[in-house]
């Protein structure tokens, strides 16, 4: 099946992990244990694949908006197109979207709208503002020679959802709140809720394969769904899989690793050591990461050779840190001290 793509927007290299995306990572962490597929930045913001060629195939489409202060109003709906553009874009997609959803950080303002947290306008507006909604994606969707149907098809497929993740122009914020989600999709995937798994490792992970998929641009307006989803798209059991790559780098604890740094290492290094330690694990974690593994490869070349002229084993971490900074420039020299200590003491 054919995508066209309504717009590019937001695809840059620059863009920082955002609210659209934390309220994606939001949905592949619930969809964990589902056959279903976050598509980035294709269908809106996001979209989701729920049991994508079969009999139970569902799709999703997610627009995200945010509000400072006060609540989203009905009349930014209006003004914006925010309606059209995304039924235009289920137009687009042959209309096989089985819900179109706006999802923002606050209720809708409105006396028949603010005291719900998620609804279909077709069964929440009052009859003068469900015609005003009408008229306005009418008004939008005729300016485009897709549309030549009735908007009616589309009314009932809308829905508004406020998020459950708070909103702040600062990401720490809902980063917390999804860091708490990670720790307890892992207790239940493991059944443990002792485990010794650091959620910032899955999240980071996942925050960088994010980053990743969004980077990639589509070179025409028109693509085939299967090369969108590989672009584009991140397979919810995605999660399982990072949680298991955790699970088997978990042989030296963090106390053990960080009690090697403070032997080895000056009192300097090991603060700065402790301070990337996080940024470290999910380098370690991500599956695709093939730089670390060359890394890790150059660090275990390096070990071989310094074991034949040296005898102590805290002198040759100290000395292989030492020898691959410049071999391997794109890692900090903590990272490359931390991989030092996995490989020779793990």
């Amino acid at each position: 099946m054919k995508i066209k793509i309504r717009e590019q927007a937001g695809t840059d290299a620059g863009r920082k992990f955002d609210y659209q995306m934390a309220v994606a990572l939001d949905y592949l962490l619930t969809f964990f244990n589902d056959d279903a597929i976050i598509l980035i930045e294709t269908l809106e913001d996001f979209a989701i694949l729920h049991n994508l060629g079969t009999e139970k195939e569902r799709v999703e489409i997610f627009q995200v908006k945010t509000k400072n202060s006060g609540l989203y109003t009905k009349d930014s709906l209006w003004e914006d197109n925010v309606l059209g553009k995304i039924i235009l874009t289920d137009i687009y997609f042959d209309s096989k979207a089985n819900s179109l959803n706006i999802i923002c950080n606050t209720n809708l303002k409105g006396h028949s709208t603010e005291t719900f947290e998620n609804f279909r306008f077709q069964d929440t507006l009052t009859d003068t503002e469900l015609a005003k909604l009408k008229d306005n994606v009418t008004t939008y969707l005729r300016k485009d020679p897709a549309f030549n149907g009735e908007v009616s098809d589309y009314v009932g497929k809308l829905i508004y959802i406020k998020s459950a993740l708070p909103f702040s122009d600062k990401q720490d914020r809902y980063s917390e709140t999804l860091i708490g989600k990670t720790h307890n999709i892992i207790s239940q995937y493991l059944s443990d809720e002792n485990h010794c798994i650091n959620p910032q490792i899955v999240f980071n992970t996942l925050k960088l394969l994010i980053d990743k998929q969004r980077r990639n641009r589509y070179q025409n307006d028109t693509i085939d769904l299967e090369d969108a989803i590989a672009l584009k798209g991140i397979p919810t059991h995605t999660v399982k899989t990072i949680i298991d790559r955790a699970t088997e780098n978990q042989r030296l604890s963090k106390i053990e690793i960080l009690q090697h740094a403070s032997i080895i290492f000056s009192p300097q290094e090991y603060l700065k050591i402790k301070e990337e330690y996080p940024q470290f694990l999910s380098y370690k974690a991500n599956l695709e990461d093939k730089v670390f593994l060359e890394a890790k490869s150059i660090v275990e070349s390096e070990y071989k050779l310094l074991t034949e002229s040296l005898d102590s084993l805290d002198e040759i971490a100290r000395q292989v840190a030492i020898n691959c900074v410049k071999k391997i420039p794109y890692y900090s020299l903590a990272v490359i001290q931390l991989l030092t200590i996995i490989v020779i003491y793990d």
